[in-house]
């Protein structure tokens, strides 16, 4: 990143109410998003979704990893009980799905929850910070001394875009990835550095107007040290994302520091981003 002075995010925390508005809208985009999947592909994969207690339950059985089979929305849209929490595990179980995450904030209810979750084996695994914004003016970008080059993934790149991301995160998607060109409501972009794409990233901007950004392979912080090509993309889909109506941005840092001190927190809070809350999730281990 540039030399510029770091800025500090804001970490004002917000109500239920707003909370339950954010965590639902992700739901929604990650529910479109499995709904995307060809029939055949799906079922192959044992991908799908399903809604239980108010929460939306992921589950993609061929690849064995957590994020992909968790639970978005528990507890927070309505107050959780000890069954809906068995019927998830339930559903994971008969799935054959032992890879699975079930999320806590602190908005969270009844205060009886998490004990709930460590009576069923389950602990917290690891966290992600959330960041949003509103739709307030793009004030400016993020400093870099290289050129990196942000473009839309179109009908003539999809395959790139799509082949890249199988690359980063060793996932065979099929024909997935190509069904979200042109599917209402989403958007891809890459960053080129030369003639190769280094980051790609997606945004998805529901019927209320909320603008998901995720999809970001490599993973700053998880799966590269390198966040300068998140950031111009970063910067880059604010932008267009204001430009096409988005009234509010939701986003994660999936590799949180408790001194927010990664570059992350810079190019986010530049991009006038705050982090209201913190999203433990929690597995058996």
């Amino acid at each position: 990143m540039g030399a510029e002075a770091v800025i500090t995010m804001d970490t004002s925390p917000v109500d239920l109410a707003t909370t339950a508005n954010i965590e639902s809208a992700e739901a929604r985009t990650w529910a479109d998003l499995y709904a995307a999947a060809p029939t055949e592909f799906a079922a192959s994969a044992g991908l799908g979704s399903s809604e239980v207690g108010g929460a939306l339950i992921l589950r993609w059985a061929a690849t064995g990893r957590r994020y992909f089979s968790r639970v978005i929305g528990l507890g927070v849209t309505q107050p959780v009980t000890e069954d809906a929490i068995d019927r998830i595990l339930e559903a994971y179980h008969r799935a054959g799905i032992d890879m699975f995450l079930l999320q806590s904030l602190p908005h969270c209810r009844p205060a009886e929850y998490e004990a709930w979750l460590r009576d069923r084996g389950l602990e917290p695994f690891d966290a992600q910070d959330r960041v949003v914004r509103g739709a307030e003016p793009f004030a400016a970008g993020v400093p870099t001394d290289r050129a990196l080059a942000v473009e839309r993934v179109g009908p003539e790149t999809k395959d790139e875009w799509a082949a890249f991301l199988q690359r980063v995160y060793r996932l065979d998607t099929g024909p997935w990835l190509q069904a979200l060109i042109g599917r209402p409501g989403w958007h891809q972009y890459v960053v080129r550095e030369g003639d190769d794409v280094v980051a790609a990233r997606g945004m998805h901007i529901g019927g209320d107007g909320t603008a998901w950004l995720g999809m970001d392979g490599p993973v700053p912080g998880v799966m590269t040290e390198d966040y300068e090509p998140d950031a111009a993309l970063c910067a880059y889909m604010v932008d267009d994302g204001l430009r096409l109506g988005a009234r509010s941005f939701i986003a994660d840092i999936e590799a949180p520091s408790p001194r927010m001190d990664t570059p992350a927190y810079d190019y986010f809070a530049r991009l006038g981003f705050r982090r209201p809350y913190v999203r433990t999730h929690h597995a058996r281990l």
